[in-house]
């Protein structure tokens, strides 16, 4: 791992935000029975306790909630999710640090060109590399219409790494 890339993904305020949302997630699972095994399967009943907990909730209710860990303890758990299928989490270490936007915590591939200054110009067609901010995600599947899943997250990790043979 280059000297750059453990910028991004070994950042202190990254290791003290995963450590705070892991410990969370302890709490908001006790409230939220189901077998959370970090398995891809697992991000259905995630997003069925998501929807349930804002439930008549308008979605400026959800947006407001964004930094609390009624979401951001479930965020946590999505991210992981995407990490058993090939994600790392990552925080861009010259941005400031909001949960909720692109610059906060989230998951992307290991050595996405993105990290590099020049990363423009390192993409190529085919070189697509996911990547998900999962607190922006819990918020905004109240948006999205089906057939969009929030295991559709997940499912860009699996591919990419079914396409890189892992």
């Amino acid at each position: 791992m280059s000297e750059r890339d453990q910028q991004w993904t070994e950042h202190p305020r990254l290791g003290a935000w995963l450590a705070e949302q892991e410990a969370a997630f302890g709490e908001w699972a006790a409230s939220h029975p189901g077998q959370w095994d970090f398995s891809a399967s697992s991000v259905d009943a995630l997003e069925r306790a998501v929807r349930a907990d804002f439930a008549g909730a308008a979605w400026e209710d959800v947006r407001a909630a964004q930094d609390t860990p009624r979401l951001t303890a479930p965020a946590w758990y999505l991210g992981e999710v995407c990490v058993r299928a090939g994600a790392v989490w990552k925080v861009n270490p010259a941005a400031d640090f909001e949960a909720g936007a692109w610059d906060g915590p989230f998951v992307g591939v290991p050595g996405d060109p993105m990290e590099d200054p020049d990363h423009e110009d390192l993409y190529e067609d085919d070189d697509y590399c996911p990547a998900s901010v999962p607190v922006p995600e819990l918020r905004d599947m109240f948006l999205k219409d089906p057939p969009w899943r929030l295991r559709d997250v997940v499912g860009e990790f699996e591919e990419w790494g079914r396409g890189r043979g892992v």
